[in-house]
């Protein structure tokens, strides 16, 4: 092996270990040390976010979906190099081999430094509910039942200034993403750390492959972008596209960003927005109370929902039950380990929490 062909993998092996190394202590020092993951996601990843969200921002075009499709891409085309090399290759398999490793580790090492700075490092911070001074604890039956009539209540008061097209769905604005950023920009004027840019959020085209993995929408750390699911019924939309937003400001636990998306959704003083907010919540409600209530119970307070809002409830349900897959499972469970890595130790169940916070700050309310 000549001085060249040696040098180019060990370069590589250096700089993955590199990355590896700074990644690492970034993401236990948020974890081990008291402070650090508050001076990180609130001094440093503001301006982060800032520079790239400006550059993605320039695109009209999800970039981040088509950096996603070209790492997909470049798997694929590796994986068949790599076969092909290793086949073509006799005496120097081993070397072909080292090189390959090295690069594969660079890859994966660069994927996890992104992770670590732009995502990872915020769910260790302060939570949202310590700066709404929301105090969370367990609730009866009573209560939550309580707050779903309410939440009810509110649904069926935001229903009165919304348009329905032919379907009974509500009429999605050509806006979405201008009226959600003006919802969050809105609501950082109330919450200091939600002060934040906002490129706006963005549709994917392969909306169809996101409801196979029960994927409404996703983050994009790699270019800091927020996107939705556009196939999702239009009801959820609004808060969906606050809710990635929100991730946006480095509030990445999935409970909190419920709640954030709501606040912005319920002030915003959009008709829109509003009833999606008050909508989404009255789902996360309604299954929150259902294991605990009998079926009389439950019947008499689904009564309660408007006729138009159950006929939504339903469509959506079908239109989920076209993607009921074997790969919606494992995308689920994928997901679900991914939370629980990150802090979340209930996983998929951490987005249900938001009926933790909204409870909290019903009573909170009640009580000034």
């Amino acid at each position: 092996m000549d001085k060249k062909e040696r040098a180019i993998p060990i370069k590589r092996l250096i700089i993955a270990g590199a990355l590896l190394v700074t990644a690492s202590a970034g993401f236990f020092s948020a974890r081990l040390i008291s402070g650090f993951a508050d001076f990180y996601g609130f001094t440093i990843y503001p301006v982060i976010v800032n520079v790239f969200a400006h550059i993605s921002g320039i695109f009209p075009f999800s970039v981040g979906e088509i950096m996603l499709i070209a790492i997909v891409l470049s798997i694929l085309f590796a994986i068949v190099y790599f076969i092909v090399n290793m086949i073509r290759r006799k005496g120097r398999r081993l070397r072909f081999l080292l090189s390959s490793f090295a690069t594969v580790l660079l890859a994966v090492s660069v994927v996890f430094f992104d992770f670590v700075f732009a995502m990872g490092i915020n769910y260790s911070r302060k939570p949202f509910s310590q700066i709404a001074g929301l105090q969370t604890g367990k609730y009866t039956k009573q209560q939550v039942a309580e707050v779903l009539v309410y939440t009810i209540a509110n649904v069926a008061e935001a229903g009165k200034y919304i348009e329905l097209d032919a379907d009974g769905h509500i009429v999605k604005p050509d806006d979405l993403s201008a009226r959600a950023v003006s919802a969050m920009r809105k609501l950082g004027g109330t919450y200091k750390p939600l002060d934040s840019y906002y490129s706006g959020v963005k549709p994917v085209v392969l909306s169809e492959l996101m409801c196979y993995g029960h994927i409404t929408g996703i983050f994009s750390f790699w270019s800091m972008e927020a996107n939705y699911n556009t196939i999702n019924i239009p009801e959820e939309l609004g808060h969906i596209a606050c809710h990635e937003l929100s991730h946006m400001t480095g509030f990445m636990r999935e409970d909190e960003a419920n709640y954030i998306a709501f606040l912005a959704c319920r002030d915003s003083g959009d008709a829109y927005l509003t009833y999606s907010g008050w909508y989404d919540m009255m789902i996360y409600m309604l299954n929150a109370y259902y294991p605990d209530a009998t079926p009389e119970e439950y019947t008499a307070v689904y009564s309660l929902i408007p006729e138009y809002a159950r006929d939504q409830l339903v469509m959506q349900n079908e239109l989920w039950d076209k993607y009921e897959t074997h790969f919606g499972e494992v995308a689920e469970a994928m997901n679900d380990v991914y939370l629980k890595i990150n802090d979340q130790s209930d996983g998929t169940k951490s987005y249900g929490r938001v009926v933790d916070l909204m409870i909290a700050d019903y009573f909170r309310t009640r009580a000034e």
